[in-house]
């Protein structure tokens, strides 16, 4: 009798053991805890944005709304909202930052383009949107109405890499126009809102950024923004392979250190890495735009907890935004459509969702 209730106790626990085994096994490998800066990290969102349904928005929301994402940088496309002059269309703006905040995520307002009758001549195409006002005080009036329209949003990044020519109506970077942009902006908005925060422009890597903000103090930038911007893509070797936009967070930090902004922090607007589309295969001999870029979405993954941990790490970053939620498209010879961190062009998961859950 002994030994068979020996043998019935050790298959009873054999059984538990394998209810437990398969039970882990269906749960996955066990997540080590993400580190992100204490100001959080969030999302940003390009410019298809301005083509989603409010269903589509909504649900790409509610994607975020599953990580522990607190911010969603919002792109102002101020040539669609006041085409006119005095004449103003807020229907985007108020579909998105309605959905935001519903979701409870607090926002970060991006002015990005200018209207056809104030921007200073460009290249043609859709892209000549970017060049910035022949006179920066028409920005500063665009903003005043946008924050007295929005009292609720007091962070505010004042352009989008302006030390990129196609973001600046294919005219060569220029620190001093873009400071004199910025210190029109920042004065309009902290006329209303002077609490605000207001943020100088995330730059984009591998395009002289830290040059860029020395020329900036020099042109008188020191009193014209709250906080600096960087875009800190490290694809596609990773954050160990320099120089990369990491690197150039760093150098940026050292331009302010030895102009005495040590105590501003440095905002990271993008991040992020594109990847490759399933079923496509990027080789080196692929013609396309960025195709040798592309990563998995393994690689994917580890880039954007690099960073958050690096720069968590610093001391001295502020938010993170991810860019973006979902791809724009499925191309597999154009880096631009395969973005998204949480989902697929068709709303699949990619492996960051599962990384960043909560």
């Amino acid at each position: 009798m002994a030994s068979r209730r020996s043998f019935r106790t050790l298959v009873v626990l054999s059984s538990i053991v394998a209810i437990i085994i398969a039970a882990l096994g269906a749960a996955g490998p066990a997540r080590a805890a993400v580190v992100a800066p204490s100001a959080g990290y969030g999302f940003a969102q390009g410019g298809a944005t301005l083509f989603l349904s409010a269903a589509d928005l909504n649900r790409e929301l509610d994607a975020v709304a599953k990580t522990d994402a607190r911010w969603l940088r919002v792109g102002i496309d101020w040539s669609s909202i006041e085409p006119t002059k005095g004449t103003y269309n807020w229907s985007n703006p108020d579909q998105v930052i309605n959905a935001a905040r519903a979701h409870h995520l607090q926002i970060l307002s991006l002015v990005t383009t200018t209207p056809t009758w104030a921007r200073r001549a460009a290249a043609p195409g859709a892209l000549g949107m970017y060049a910035p006002p022949s006179d920066p005080a028409t920005l500063g009036a665009f903003m005043k109405k946008f924050v007295e329209r929005y009292p609720d949003i007091t962070h505010h990044e004042i352009w989008n890499e302006p030390n990129l020519p196609a973001f600046w109506g294919f005219a060569p970077a220029n620190p001093s126009e873009y400071t004199n942009v910025l210190k029109a902006a920042y004065t309009a908005i902290k006329q209303v809102q002077p609490d605000s925060t207001v943020v100088a422009a995330g730059m984009s890597p591998q395009a002289g950024a830290a040059d860029f903000y020395i020329k900036m103090y020099a042109a008188g930038a020191k009193n014209y923004f709250d906080a600096t911007a960087m875009h800190t893509y490290v694809f596609p070797g990773g954050i160990g392979k320099t120089p990369n936009g990491w690197t150039e967070t760093q150098q940026i930090r050292a331009v302010m250190v030895a102009h005495g902004d040590a105590a501003k922090k440095i905002w990271l607007t993008e991040m992020g890495a594109p990847t490759i589309p399933e079923g496509a295969w990027a080789s080196t001999g692929s013609v396309g735009f960025g195709v040798n870029e592309m990563v998995t979405q393994q690689q994917q993954a580890t880039q954007i907890v690099d960073v958050l941990r690096a720069a968590a790490d610093s001391g001295y970053c502020g938010p993170a935004f991810i860019y973006s939620v979902r791809d724009w498209g499925t191309s597999a010879t154009n880096r631009e459509d395969n973005f998204g961190a949480l989902l697929t062009h068709d709303w699949k998961p990619k492996i960051t969702a599962s990384i960043l859950a909560r």
